[in-house]
């Protein structure tokens, strides 16, 4: 068998990206189940670590939907993990369109382990101040949200040209 020229050999490093996020992700998680179920931790006057399990999605919809946003995860997770598999064909791919498909991953992994494994997403990142209080979020969440305004911007910023009729 050739190697063909055109292959990219390090597309292989965005799971291992994934993967370490993942990580960092659930011992985030960890640490905040251990330490935040007796209250809140003040860490500036619009920021706290608190703890929350939500059964439901972004913004905490679909609340009892756990067996269906379960399967999304899985569908989500074996789409952006084909993704970043046929980067392998292409030479040089945008790094911004990489480290998108990356982050997504990282965040649906991350998110579907504690679906899977304690029926919730454990959340306890929360903005706030005086009347605004954001949604608690967590580290998962955060890599979804950039990846993918990450992958718009990629698409923005890469598109292919319409291809202008030859003149005779």
């Amino acid at each position: 068998m050739r190697k063909s020229a055109s292959v990219n050999p390090h597309w292989w490093w965005s799971f291992v990206g994934a993967a370490a996020l993942v990580v960092v992700d659930q011992y985030t998680k960890y640490v905040a189940t251990a330490e935040l179920l007796d209250g809140a931790v003040s860490v500036l006057p619009f920021l706290s670590f608190r703890y929350f399990c939500n059964t439901g999605a972004a913004f905490s919809i679909l609340q009892g939907y756990t067996h269906f946003l379960t399967f999304v995860g899985v569908a989500f997770v074996i789409y952006f993990s084909w993704e970043i598999w046929r980067l392998r064909r292409i030479e040089n791919p945008p790094v911004l369109f990489v480290a998108a498909l990356t982050l997504i991953l990282a965040g649906a992994g991350g998110n579907l382990i504690d679906r899977a494994m304690q029926g919730c997403v454990v959340d306890f990142i929360h903005v706030h101040y005086d009347w605004f209080n954001f949604p608690i979020f967590n580290v998962a969440d955060s890599a979804v949200c950039i990846g993918a305004a990450s992958w718009i911007l990629a698409a923005l910023l890469h598109r292919e040209q319409p291809k202008s009729e030859v003149a005779e």
